[in-house]
């Protein structure tokens, strides 16, 4: 969200966010699950708005968990992008419990055009005929039109997996859903390891291939009236979790993940706790990622100019968070212009 709310407005008006209700990992949070979570959905009230709209989902929390009042999750952080003057688009997925359905649907059922979004995972793609099959049920028993419905093909992690293979399950799909016309196919996932240390080691510096674009731009080249969007997890693996300072302090690292066209450019330092230069590593990193002969600039986002102001040593050298926050600002600023100007939202 720190990411999203340091956004120009052009880059809003090429995005529609999936907004996810983070559930607590901290022990003290989860103490605390139903402050921690209407507080988050408070800043999302805050941060988003001035995109066409958002997706919202609450497909973290277990499905017993309830706000106070007992509202739901999914249209607690409905209202709130109304509020905000959003138009917030439910979703569901083929394998979601009674109640989070019945809330997606009204939602849906709210809005002058009823649609709603389908959250498809990777078994669901890999089954391609079964899965069309309990799409076509799910529409009948919801009374949902194609038209108004959209399929987002969420691969998950891809990090490893042949591009080819990935991308005939996809294509299998899409000649199964080519014969009705829908809101919008989206076909997403993330390229980077749940551990970052597999592939890069520490104190060094290394690229990782985007593979989920790369297969989004096979399902791209497929013809159907349907228009496909890209969609990702940033520079982050859902797996990622908060953590307390104090229990990993000693063995964490810092590290940047700098989005170039097909690549990720990952520059790793040593453990804060035993490294000479500490936090002041982030410095060092901001002087490989401005030396890039594919570096943006400091005007092309926020995330640029944060990078280099401190190749320049101004400020504080940074830590995890802020370094976060200039990385997922970049990538979506970056991903956003790259796919608009080739005339893909």
């Amino acid at each position: 969200m720190l990411a999203i709310r340091h956004l120009s407005k052009p880059v809003r008006g090429h995005l529609m966010p999936l907004l996810d209700v983070a559930a607590p990992t901290k022990s003290a949070d989860l103490a605390t699950e139903v402050t921690y979570v209407e507080r988050n959905i408070a800043r999302t009230e805050k941060d988003a708005t001035d995109f066409p709209a958002i997706f919202v989902d609450s497909s973290e929390l277990d499905t017993a968990f309830r706000l106070s009042r007992g509202i739901h999750p999914l249209e607690a952080v409905a209202q709130a992008i109304r509020r905000a003057g959003g138009r917030p688009i439910p979703v569901t997925g083929l394998h979601r419990d009674a109640k989070h359905q019945a809330v997606a649907v009204a939602i849906a059922g709210e809005q002058p055009q009823r649609t709603w979004c389908l959250r498809l995972d990777a078994t669901d793609v890999s089954t391609a005929t079964l899965t069309l099959k309990r799409i076509r049920d799910l529409l009948g028993v919801e009374s949902f039109e194609p038209a108004l419905t959209y399929l987002l093909l969420d691969l998950q992690c891809l990090f490893g997996q042949e591009r080819e293979a990935v991308s005939k399950q996809v294509l299998r799909l899409l000649k199964l859903l080519e014969a009705a016309t829908w809101a919008g196919i989206i076909v997403g996932g993330y390229g980077i390891p749940d551990q970052i240390s597999t592939a890069v080691a520490t104190k060094e510096q290394g690229y990782l291939r985007r593979v989920e674009q790369d297969v989004f731009r096979d399902a791209a080249t497929f013809q159907m009236q349907t228009p496909r969007w890209f969609a990702d997890y940033t520079i982050l693996p859902p797996s990622v979790v908060e953590l307390d300072w104090r229990l990993i302090q000693k063995v964490m690292t810092p590290k940047a993940l700098y989005t170039l066209e097909d690549l990720w450019f990952v520059v790793r330092g040593g453990a804060f706790s035993s490294h000479p230069d500490g936090h002041g590593q982030y410095f060092s990193i901001a002087d490989e990622i401005v030396a890039l002969d594919e570096y943006c600039g400091p005007d092309y986002s926020y995330g640029d100019e944060y990078i280099a102001d401190r190749s320049k040593r101004k400020g504080k050298a940074g830590n995890p968070g802020s370094w976060i926050t200039a990385c997922v600002n970049h990538h979506i600023t970056f991903t956003a212009n790259s796919h608009a100007s080739g005339g893909d939202p």
